[in-house]
């Protein structure tokens, strides 16, 4: 039954060459009842004319042009707007199966649930199969304390071998929209704090009572070399460790104990390695390249977290992959 209104949001800003693809997907779905937010973040290709002429051809289309400020802020205009019983929240550059989003409305439904989470595909950028991340997860619902002791540890990083294959990323997921409400939640934006998703979906998941996962991957995520997660800045170190000081701050300010820190600590120090390989296969030169890996906030970022995971507190397995990331960080060094 399609009894309830699902709120679509799609930040929108400089993808004209995905972004009638991604529509597509969304307006051709097998729950029909939507309402679609576009939301152009004032974006300076054609993507404003495509959004106006989609939203005469469907009339489940709302178009919000405005000034730009970011993905998160996208994500609040349309939140603002979103008049919807749930909500999902896709990015433009990417793609969904057509039955999406009515397998994620019958399980919250079913369920109850705050949250349904569900697995990706992961594409190049002419949208090909590079492969499938299924959620396996020991059990498929979650509720009271389990949400923050034994699933957002593993939503924020999963372990080797545990095969969650779930990824923190607010495009993978349906949300009750009294959830949102009642908790006056919102995105941060990523210009203040670098991984955006990881940051506010924490802060939520503080609120959740309960979360359903779906094993399948009816998400499409498409790597893109140029994206904002992947592109590198002079300034990369010192976001990571900006964003992971933010981060587990914010951990420790919620009392959402000190695995979910652990996890977090190693998220940011597999962003780390992620920023010294970029600067690795970057057109710098070989000096520019030494000065660069040279700088003291690598090391104190290494340290730090080495000393974290190093506590008595910390699970044997935890060290384990830090090991694991620490080797990789060492095959970066020129």
């Amino acid at each position: 039954m399609q009894n309830k209104l699902v709120s679509v949001i799609m930040p929108i800003y400089n993808v004209e060459k995905y972004l009638e693809k991604c529509i597509e997907t969304v307006v051709n779905q097998t729950y029909k009842k939507l309402e679609i937010i576009l939301v152009d973040d004032g974006s300076p290709d054609n993507c404003p004319e495509i959004c106006d002429k989609w939203a005469v051809k469907d009339e489940r289309i709302k178009v919000v042009h405005k000034k730009n400020a970011g993905l998160g802020m996208a994500r609040n205009t349309g939140i603002e707007n979103a008049t919807g019983d749930y909500i999902c929240f896709f990015d433009s550059d990417d793609f969904v199966s057509e039955n999406t989003i009515e397998k994620a409305y019958s399980c919250i439904e079913e369920h109850s649930a705050d949250i349904v989470c569900f697995g990706f595909n992961s594409v190049d950028s002419n949208g090909k199969l590079i492969c499938s991340h299924i959620p396996t997860p020991p059990k498929n619902i979650f509720e009271g304390e389990e949400v923050q002791n034994d699933f957002l540890p593993n939503l924020i990083y999963s372990l080797p071998g545990d095969n969650w294959n779930l990824n923190m990323s607010s495009c993978m997921a349906m949300f009750s929209v009294d959830l949102i409400r009642k908790n006056n939640w919102k995105f941060v934006s990523e210009r203040e704090v670098l991984s955006e998703d990881i940051y506010s979906l924490i802060e939520l998941y503080k609120y959740v009572n309960k979360v359903v996962i779906l094993n399948e991957a009816l998400y499409s995520y498409r790597e893109n070399d140029k994206s904002l997660s992947r592109a590198y800045r002079k300034d990369r170190f010192e976001r990571v460790k900006r964003c992971y000081e933010q981060t587990a701050s914010l951990c420790r300010k919620l009392k959402l104990g000190r695995e979910n820190e652990n996890r977090i600590a190693l998220v940011f120090l597999s962003n780390t390695i992620a920023a010294m390989k970029q600067i690795s296969m970057s057109d710098m030169s070989l000096r520019e390249k030494q000065k660069e890996l040279n700088l003291q906030i690598k090391i104190s970022i290494i340290e730090e977290l080495k000393e974290l995971l190093k506590s008595p507190e910390d699970a044997n397995k935890n060290y384990t992959e830090f090991k694991k990331l620490q080797q990789q960080w060492n095959e970066t060094r020129l």
